[in-house]
């Protein structure tokens, strides 16, 4: 499709080159033509020069050393993307901290932007269209409508977007791995009738220690809103063992209704001082009015090497008797994931998985709306994989907005 401006120079070129061409063989017109000539040309360039404003496609290799790389892979690390140079920039993760040349960033299936805890830059992000069409009324993927949607088919949703005047722009921050949202896939039940809180005791995590050699299954089965009490159950994998202990042990977080934080030791099985030790393996945390967090020691959380795998429901848990292999014997120690920064992408996730029970992902064509402060854009996710079904290979197709700063 040619832009109003091409077609305004598209009007101009015709009668000048016809100009030029009646001019020939008048020596005394040689300098016109060359004139003409030269602005025949600049508008022959304009003619063929893309519509900045037409959506851009990217893939991005966002693989991170490959599934399961260890923590000190050089390659294990996000790739930085520069929204308005459409180029990957090449920084480490330590060197991405301090940089402004960024503007999202991917790493396999996560994604953070520059700003909050994230990096410097002042970005935000919004949800523009949530594609609620691709959920059920219980908040559930319909198979049907992920299966059978395509790029081309969700462009639309992504041009429908021309203005950001209704959107909640937010930045990021750090978010527990072990998810904690109110919903049924989280740790805590929310019942807006009474505004009460209570445990999902359904739902289980595995947990690795900050030395990273001890391990325990866990889930939360009581929560006191008044008191801010958290009881966990736990069954401990100690550094000498090799499954899960058959006796669980109880531990009550009685934080207290001013908030503040208990922290766990899986190795002593006792509860430790958060202030003055950094040898803590599970932080539970009650800040503010939403905060019912539990934290590992790894990531932006801490200096050790913890993390968390999960989530189970009562069922699926059983099949796992211990924290270092599956029911199948398959080593599990690269599953555990620390906690990390993030926001628009986490709170609004971009795909489901396993739809078909092969471990496979599925974009949602959520759009999104990212500000860096001189430039919105308007962008969408549409694939994880390459040509030859490799995943971490993010597609990424994006748009300025005319409603720019």
């Amino acid at each position: 499709m040619k832009t109003r401006k091409q077609l305004t120079a598209l009007g101009v070129l015709t009668p000048l080159a016809l100009g030029a061409l009646s001019g020939c063989g008048d020596k005394d017109k040689d300098k016109d033509k060359d004139k003409d000539k030269e602005l025949i040309e600049k508008i022959e360039d304009e003619l063929t020069a893309p519509d900045p404003t037409a959506a851009i496609t990217k893939e991005i290799d966002a693989t991170a050393g490959g599934f399961g790389a260890k923590p000190d892979d050089p390659a294990n690390k996000y790739a930085y993307f520069n929204l308005d140079t459409g180029e990957v920039i090449e920084l480490t993760d330590t060197e991405a901290d301090s940089s402004s040349d960024w503007h999202i960033a991917f790493k396999r299936k996560q994604i953070k932007l520059n700003g909050g805890v994230s990096g410097p830059a002042n970005i935000k992000g919004a949800l523009a269209d949530a594609q609620d069409d691709f959920y059920d009324d219980n908040g559930d993927a319909d198979n049907s409508v992920f299966l059978n949607a395509t790029a081309a088919s969700e462009l639309e949703a992504l041009e429908n977007v021309t203005s950001t005047d209704d959107l909640t722009f937010v930045e990021d921050r750090n978010i527990p791995y072990i998810k904690g949202d109110g919903s049924s896939d989280g740790r805590w039940l929310y019942n807006p009738q009474g505004h009460v809180v209570s445990a999902n005791a359904e739902k289980w995590w595995l947990i690795k220690s900050a030395a990273g050699d001890s391990y325990a299954k866990f889930h939360v089965t009581d929560i006191v809103q008044s008191s801010r009490d958290i009881t966990l159950e736990l069954f401990i994998q100690g550094a000498a063992d090799s499954v899960f202990a058959s006796e669980a042990k109880s531990w009550t977080a009685a934080i207290g209704a001013e908030g503040g934080s208990k922290c766990f030791d899986i190795d002593t099985a006792m509860e430790v001082d958060c202030t003055t030790t950094t040898n803590w393996d599970i932080k539970v945390e009650v800040a503010g009015r939403g905060g019912w967090n539990i934290w590992t020691n790894g990531g932006i959380s801490g200096s050790g090497n913890g993390g968390a795998f999960g989530s189970f429901d009562a069922t699926s848990i059983a099949n796992y008797s211990s924290g270092t292999v599956n029911a199948s014997g398959i080593d599990i120690s690269t599953m555990y994931k620390q906690d990390s920064a993030g926001g628009l992408f986490k709170d609004n996730t971009w795909y489901a998985y396993s739809l078909e029970g092969n471990n496979k992902l599925w974009p949602n064509y959520r759009v999104y709306v990212v500000d860096t402060g001189t430039q919105k854009y308007k962008l969408q996710l549409t694939g994880y994989y390459n040509e030859s079904g490799q995943s971490g290979y993010i597609t990424l197709r994006y748009q300025t907005m005319d409603d720019s700063i």
